[in-house]
C-alpha cells in the first residue's frame, strides 16, 4: 500500500492524476486547437461560433472548401463595415466570435504563450484585429483587441496567399485562466475613413 501511494504521488508531481483507475495527463498540450472549421455547428472545444453585427454594418460567415489551408474546409468571412448610421452615427459594427467557456466554466490558457491562426484575403489588403475576452470583458459584452493583423504576419499585411499569424497572449492584458471568447473584429479604425468591405479566410485557430 505504501509503495502504491509513493508511486501515485510521483505520477501526480509529473502531471498525472488517477480517474476511475486510469492515468490522465494534467499537463497542457503543446497546441490547443480551438477550431479547424471542419465540423458543422461547433468549434473543437464544443462551443458556439457566429457573426456579430450592428446595422448598418454586416458580416457573413461560411465554412468553405475553397482553397482551405489545412484539411477540407476553412472559414470565409465577408464583411461590410460602414462609417455612418447606427448607434452614435458610427456605422455600427461587425465581426465573428467563437466561445471558449462552457456555461460558467472559463477556458484556462495559462499554459500557452500565443494565439495562432492561418489567414488570407480574397484580394489582399483586407484588414481585421483579433479580440480576446475574459470574465470581465464577457460580462460587459466586449473584448481586448490586438493590433491590426498585419503586425503579426511575415509580409506585414494580408495577401491572397495563406500566412500564419502569431499573436503573443501578452498583447491582450486579460486574465488567461478565465477566457470567454475569441473574436475577429472589423473595427472602423482599421480602414481609411472608417469603412471597409472585403472577404477574408481563416483556418486552424489555436493556442500554443
Amino acid at each position: 500500500m505504501r509503495r502504491s501511494l509513493l508511486v501515485f504521488r510521483a505520477l501526480a508531481m509529473a502531471g498525472f492524476v488517477a480517474t476511475h483507475g486510469l492515468l490522465l495527463s494534467t499537463a497542457f498540450a503543446a497546441t490547443a486547437v480551438i477550431d479547424d472549421f471542419e465540423d458543422g455547428g461547433s468549434s473543437k472545444v464544443g462551443q458556439r461560433s457566429n457573426t456579430y453585427i450592428m446595422a448598418p454594418s454586416r458580416a457573413l460567415a461560411v465554412k468553405t472548401a475553397e482553397g482551405a489551408h489545412g484539411g477540407a474546409k476553412a472559414l470565409m468571412l465577408k464583411y461590410d463595415k460602414k462609417d455612418k448610421g447606427g448607434p452614435y452615427d458610427s456605422g455600427g459594427w461587425c465581426g465573428y466570435y467563437t466561445l471558449l467557456k462552457t456555461g460558467s466554466r472559463y477556458f484556462d490558457a495559462t499554459g500557452y504563450k500565443s494565439l495562432t491562426l492561418w489567414v488570407k484575403g480574397a484580394a489582399g489588403g483586407e484588414n481585421f484585429s483579433v479580440g480576446l475576452s475574459d470574465r470581465h470583458w464577457d460580462e460587459v459584452g466586449d473584448s481586448v483587441k490586438s493590433e491590426e493583423i498585419g503586425k503579426y504576419l511575415p509580409s506585414g499585411k494580408l495577401t491572397a496567399e495563406w500566412q500564419r499569424a502569431t499573436i503573443p497572449l501578452s498583447t491582450f492584458m486579460v486574465e488567461m485562466k478565465e477566457l470567454a471568447s475569441i473574436a475577429i473584429c472589423f473595427e472602423g479604425s482599421l480602414f481609411p475613413g472608417g469603412s471597409g468591405k472585403g472577404t477574408v479566410y481563416v483556418d486552424d485557430l489555436s493556442f500554443e
